[in-house]
């Protein structure tokens, strides 16, 4: 039996007031401004996020092989790297990779205690110049939204190609419904819930603004077909809420 994760995440207690009053970053961008508050934006901002990152630790510590690398794409301010960390038993070789020199600092300091039991590795670089060799698992939360449709194709196969056999992918992505209607009825929830965590009307309007043609999701389905063309054979959605999914997708023995 799985022990139960105690899932307090390590993050920074700066108050996201970026789009609050005055100039706000247009297109949204990834620079020291947002990194600073990060921590607290995508916390109030993604639905279920405490669950999604205990999740990804669960499933990591369930499909890691010895000797293999854990790779977080993506890995912002290291807040699943870290958590990770307090929990595998045996030491690790633990990597995060990140374009943004300025969330790389912020891992640093955060994985400092981490550091102490598992080699850790931190690599500024665009994902899809990276390699995955030698991975048992391999963790993308929120990352793929962000790049071409191109780009995310050839990042997910060579993904599948760096992964040894029963290796998995944990992957959340923000995704979009096939159906006007109901992707109206999620705006409004989603909204909602963002006002509930203490945005303004101003401030989701303007961030909406600021990531429009930055982020771009794909429908469940189109999704799903782009992780079996990379190569996955079994594929399972685990966590939704409004239109944020994670996935686990498993490259077989």
């Amino acid at each position: 039996m799985t022990e139960p994760l105690e899932t307090e995440l390590y993050l920074s207690s700066e108050k996201d007031e970026l789009f609050e009053k005055g100039p706000w970053p247009k297109p949204f961008a990834f620079n020291a401004e947002v990194v600073k508050v990060f921590d607290n934006m995508v916390s109030r901002s993604v639905p279920l996020y405490r669950e999604v990152i205990a999740g990804a630790v669960h499933w990591t510590r369930a499909y890691y092989q010895s000797k293999t690398r854990i790779i977080d794409v993506g890995c912002s301010t290291g807040t699943f790297l870290e958590l990770l960390g307090r929990f595998l038993k045996q030491p690790a070789i633990l990597v995060g990779i990140d374009n943004s020199p300025d969330m790389l600092d912020k891992a640093r300091e955060k994985l400092a205690q981490v550091e102490q039991i598992h080699q850790i590795e931190l690599i500024c670089e665009s994902a899809e110049n990276c390699s995955f060799e030698n991975s048992s698992v391999v963790v993308m939360n929120y990352t793929l939204q962000f790049l071409s449709l191109p780009q995310r194709q050839k990042l997910l196969l060579a993904i599948y190609q760096g992964l040894v056999p029963g290796g998995l992918l944990f992957m959340s992505e923000k995704i979009r419904s096939c159906c006007p209607q109901f992707q109206e009825t999620i705006t409004r929830h989603y909204e909602a819930f963002k006002t509930k965590n203490g945005y303004a009307q101003n401030e989701i309007e303007r961030k909406k603004e600021a990531l429009e043609n930055v982020l771009i999701p794909l429908n469940e389905a189109e999704q799903l077909q782009m992780l079996k063309q990379s190569g996955f054979q079994y594929i399972e959605s685990l966590i939704k809420l409004h239109n944020f999914v994670s996935f686990v997708a498993l490259k077989s023995d």
